[in-house]
């Protein structure tokens, strides 16, 4: 709309706010094409002169071919024509033609002093000709803040309250295996028990033993049932049977003291067994009592239960047969034929077959017992709970103050 200029009438302001304003340019348009067919339509470019009236004005085929990129000397010249006539720049022109703006034509949007960085960065865009590129950073040094921060929070590693935390899985592989091995080394313990004097002299004085048929009195075994138990648990040769004679006789025949042998293989094994159990058992714990308080009462808890269980289930077996059950145990340790002998056989008269039966009870007996008192030492009473749990946050409150004392020591 123009402004108001002094000394025109309101007829005369009227008509020129009519023309000016465009609305019957098309009219115009549509005449001049009629005349000149090669002609390109195009619609106004808008402005204000120098006293401020709006005007709308026509661009000339020169300046449309040098838009549309046909005649780079028509471009350079366009370039000069608007300063010669006082017009503005066609960059700085609202121009819409019939066909796309070059886009080394192309201007910056309108108003970019006007509405801020925000438009100015859309005109940049918009001048290099890529819609898909990237805005510029208007906080180029808070980006620069925000990586660093980022960067050193990802050098710094997990923190406090994350390297406080107690693991999980291995204390529960730690508890499995405690649960596991801790009843084998019970086992184990209870056959060496078996195997000494103390038993031995037990089982040849208590009341029903059965007597030897041949002439062995309870002197004799408990003086060559002593040398053979001494041999099967030291490190002597098989020369300390053999030169052992009986009314001058060898007291053992050559089988006899190779089965010895085999026996005291199979006890020196089982004792290296029982003391690599002891100790990695005593690892597990030490090790669960670092990391998982109250994880030794369970491990210990869930052995005792698996333990008389299959105790239990051993036992019916011995009991429907003794005979298969007995040749099964030997066949798992010594070969076929070396372990069966004459009822005349020094073995056979030292350490008749109600000896491997007591000894089985006493095993089975010493193992049970074990297995109950822990139960009772480790059931997971309300208490016993409860006291995990405090030692649990305790733990938990050391490792935290541990690791805080570390970083503030780094920094």
């Amino acid at each position: 709309m123009a402004s108001h200029q002094a000394g025109r009438g309101r007829e005369e302001r009227a008509g020129a706010e009519d023309f000016e304003s465009g609305l019957d340019y098309g009219a115009f348009a549509e005449d001049d094409a009629a005349e000149d067919p090669n002609r390109t339509q195009a619609l106004p470019a808008s402005g204000r002169d120098d006293a401020g009236v709006q005007h709308t004005s026509a661009l000339s085929p020169e300046d449309l071919a040098a838009l549309r990129g046909g005649d780079a000397a028509a471009a350079d010249g366009r370039a000069e024509r608007p300063a010669e006539r006082g017009m503005p720049d066609a960059r700085e022109r609202d121009i819409v033609a019939s066909r796309a703006v070059p886009s080394s034509d192309r201007r910056p949007l309108p108003g970019a002093d006007e509405l801020g960085p925000l438009s100015a960065a859309v005109g940049a865009r918009s001048a290099s000709g890529s819609s898909a590129a990237d805005p510029a950073d208007r906080y180029p040094q808070d980006a620069s803040a925000a990586y660093a921060a980022s960067s050193s929070v990802a050098l710094q590693g997990p923190t406090p309250e994350e390297r406080a935390r107690l693991p999980k899985a291995g204390p529960r592989v730690a508890q499995v295996l405690l649960a596991i091995l801790a009843p084998l080394a019970l086992l184990l313990t209870a056959v060496r028990f078996v195997a000494s004097p103390a038993f031995l002299w037990l089982e040849y004085h208590r009341p029903g033993f059965p007597a030897d048929r041949f002439g062995f009195d309870t002197g004799d075994r408990m003086h060559y049932g002593s040398a053979g138990l001494d041999y099967v648990t030291n490190l002597a040769g098989s020369r300390y049977l053999s030169s052992l004679t009986h009314q001058g006789e060898p007291l053992f025949t050559e089988a006899e003291v190779s089965h010895m042998t085999d026996v005291k293989v199979v006890l020196w094994i089982a004792l290296a067994a029982l003391v690599a159990l002891v100790v990695v058992c005593a690892l597990l714990i030490a090790h669960l009592l670092r990391t998982s308080p109250g994880g030794v009462r369970r491990a210990l808890f869930a052995g005792a239960l698996w333990l008389p269980l299959a105790l239990i289930a051993l036992a019916v077996l011995a009991v429907l047969g003794w005979e298969t059950f007995f040749a099964g145990f030997h066949s798992l340790f010594f070969a076929d034929g070396t372990w069966t002998f004459s009822a005349r056989d020094a073995l056979i008269r030292l350490y008749p077959e109600q000896f491997w039966v007591d000894a089985a009870l006493v095993v089975g007996a010493i193992a049970l017992i074990a297995s109950l008192v822990t139960l009772v030492f480790t059931w997971p009473t309300r208490r016993r709970r409860e006291m995990s749990a405090d030692r649990r946050g305790q733990l938990l409150d050391t490792r935290l103050r541990w690791a805080r004392e570390e970083d503030s020591q780094v920094r």
